[in-house]
């Protein structure tokens, strides 16, 4: 099955939907109304419903072919990636950084390059916090004036802002779920910045550990 942003499918668990934007890893979908148009295509904050890529293709029948719409495209941008600069060497810091020369030293300290990093080719993101209980917390809007922000200079405000949420003793996210011998806890480290949807017609993205909350869920090598 091969996937095309705008196409209309119908999943074996739901709605006739049309595919926003997806990668190797995930795909970003929304139901339809009677008329093919967005469920959702009045509100302003939106956090996408996804699945896995893999999944959704072994488990929806294509029904049309389609294409998002100008507008649909301008607000959603699914030009834009939906995971970036995910690192597993370390965590999110519990202490603001002065400057990005700091940043760099914290980078390099764990053998992360800087020039690595990627950059986002928008003028406007929100960026959502992150508890270490796999929740979203508040939302910070971040701006530039010349149409894109350097992976470096991104990161060192995701850090700036994720640092008030970040627990020194508990240097990984967590989510509860349960094993074989009962009640267990996953646990994720490293950061990264994945997808969330828009909010304000914004693209929002959230802060998270080395994989999405997705890939958490699905991932039992991290239940300890």
């Amino acid at each position: 099955m091969k996937l095309k942003i705008g196409d209309i499918y119908k999943p074996n668990w739901g709605a006739k939907c049309k595919i926003l934007m997806f990668d190797e890893r995930d795909i970003f979908y929304e139901t339809l109304n009677e008329t093919n148009e967005l469920e959702f295509g009045k509100r302003r904050t939106v956090v996408y419903t996804r699945t896995t890529t893999d999944f959704f293709k072994s488990n929806s029948t294509f029904l049309l072919k389609s294409d998002l719409t100008k507008k649909e495209e301008t607000i959603h941008r699914p030009d834009l990636p939906l995971r970036l600069n995910c690192f597993k060497e370390t965590f999110w810091t519990t202490n603001k950084f002065e400057n990005i020369e700091d940043f760099k030293s914290f980078l390099t300290k764990h053998g992360i390059d800087d020039t690595k990093l990627e950059n986002l080719n928008t003028n406007k993101i929100v960026i959502y916090t992150h508890s270490q209980q796999s929740a979203f917390k508040s939302s910070v809007l971040l701006e530039n004036n010349v149409g894109f922000f350097s992976g470096l200079v991104l990161m060192f405000n995701c850090f700036n802002i994720q640092h008030q949420y970040v627990n020194p003793n508990k240097l990984y996210f967590s989510l509860l779920g349960r094993n074989s011998k009962g009640r267990a806890e996953k646990q994720l480290t490293g950061f990264g910045l994945y997808r969330a949807g828009i909010k304000g017609k914004i693209p929002s993205y959230y802060l998270g550990g080395h994989m999405s909350l997705l890939e958490l869920g699905i991932e039992q090598s991290l239940m300890v």
